[in-house]
């Protein structure tokens, strides 16, 4: 009768702490949906403003190539200003990087899951690191300072912080470049033309990146039951 009662007393404890461990992996995979869905609205802005950003190059190109640059420079510093800014993407990872660092990977029966998660995470990780690059990449400016014109483009901003950090307003007429040699002007369409290619770079990873997301979301929702 003592073993028996050992015996059963061993069987209740393991059960508790499987039951335990299903509420921990259901609880992971619930913060995990919610930073998943946090991505996809940030990836899905982010896309939008390097289409943006892209418009804004195309017409930089034309204007560069055009004999009638001189006559449009106030659109050619609109477009070279607001052209420069950009947003890198901040994957909401907290949930992912508790199930790396505190072991929770283990808590996951499901093989599927696990694998569908490692995917995620490293095609997510290959955009931050692409970002990283292309900050780097784009990191000397010689070829526009040559060109733009910092007082031109000082007398049309508005520094409106700590509401709106910045604006820049289209400049009336059409104020003078810094230079309009043909060697730096083709250095500057060099620059603005890859600047193009690095975004539809990016935005392709992140359109595949958001198409697996839908994936690994719609199987955690049909895996623990979470719609």
């Amino acid at each position: 009768m003592l073993f028996l009662a050992v015996f059963c007393g061993f069987l209740a404890e393991n059960f508790r702490e499987h039951r335990i461990e299903l509420q921990r992996e259901k609880q992971f995979m619930k913060s995990l949906l919610f930073d998943l869905k946090s991505d996809t609205a940030q990836l899905n802005s982010l896309q939008k403003l390097r289409e943006v950003r892209i418009r804004q190059l195309d017409t930089l190109l034309i204007l560069l190539k055009s004999p009638h640059l001189k006559e449009n420079t106030s659109a050619f510093y609109f477009n070279a200003v607001l052209s420069q800014f950009n947003s890198k993407f901040l994957p909401q990872n907290g949930a992912l990087s508790q199930l790396k660092n505190a072991g929770g990977l283990r808590l996951i029966r499901k093989a599927a899951v696990v694998d569908s998660i490692l995917r995620f995470d490293v095609r997510e990780q290959d955009i931050v690191d692409f970002e990283l690059w292309e900050r780097e990449r784009l990191i000397d400016q010689s070829s526009y300072n040559r060109v733009v014109d910092g007082s031109v483009v000082e007398q049309n901003s508005k520094y409106t912080y700590p509401e709106y950090p910045y604006i820049y307003e289209r400049a009336p007429g059409n104020p003078l470049l810094l230079s309009y040699a043909q060697y730096d002007l083709d250095q500057l369409y060099n620059r603005f033309q890859l600047q193009k290619r690095i975004h539809t770079v990016v935005i392709t990873k992140m359109h595949g990146l958001n198409t697996m997301i839908a994936g690994l979301i719609n199987l955690l929702e049909t895996e623990y039951n979470l719609k």
